[in-house]
């Protein structure tokens, strides 16, 4: 039963290890590599896709991508003008559309704003897209390619978080001394 137990610990200890690691499995391979070249950029804006190529690869694959998006992106505080029915504001949802290019070496690049919000969620969305780890490389016909990519980049926070109460000093026994019995 303990050799059970260890061998079950042994195995979740090693898929945390590689849920860890798993962003930067691409990082290694192209550690030296430098794109200083000027090339074709297919997708997004640039040149459509031609038959037969492969797109880039974020590490864990496009669900992963969703959820790096989704995880690392700082929701500043917009205020869109209207109150809901409490009175609160409401803040400014929707997306910010970047353009990044994945270079040969799996870089990205070249980032573009083609929709947006307010200035702060553009810049958070920029920010969050510049910190995205090192793709697998589009390739067409064997050879390692640039490639654009949309990405949306989702706001939709509806209202600002409430503050939590503040009682440092209070002091619970001033209830009970103060209370006529």
């Amino acid at each position: 039963m303990k050799r059970l137990f260890l061998i079950c610990i042994a195995l979740l200890a090693v898929s945390l290890m590689h849920a860890e690691v798993d962003y930067l499995m691409y990082e290694a391979v192209y550690a030296k590599c430098v794109d200083d070249e000027p090339s074709d950029i297919y997708g997004g804006t640039y040149h459509p896709y031609p038959q037969g190529m492969y797109d880039a690869k974020f590490p864990g694959g496009d669900v992963e991508l969703s959820l790096y998006l989704y995880q690392n992106t700082e929701m500043p505080d917009v205020f869109s003008g209207e109150i809901d029915i409490d009175g609160k504001p409401l803040l400014l949802t929707g997306e910010v559309k970047v353009q990044v290019v994945v270079d040969r070496c799996g870089h990205t690049c070249c980032y573009e704003i083609l929709q947006s919000l307010s200035e702060e969620q553009d810049q958070a969305a920029l920010k969050v897209v510049k910190s995205l780890p090192t793709f697998k490389p589009a390739s067409l016909d064997g050879y390692r390619v640039k490639s654009a990519y949309i990405l949306p980049v989702k706001f939709n926070k509806k209202r600002q978080k409430e503050p939590e109460p503040q009682y440092d000093d209070y002091n619970y026994d001033d209830y009970y001394n103060n209370y006529d019995w």
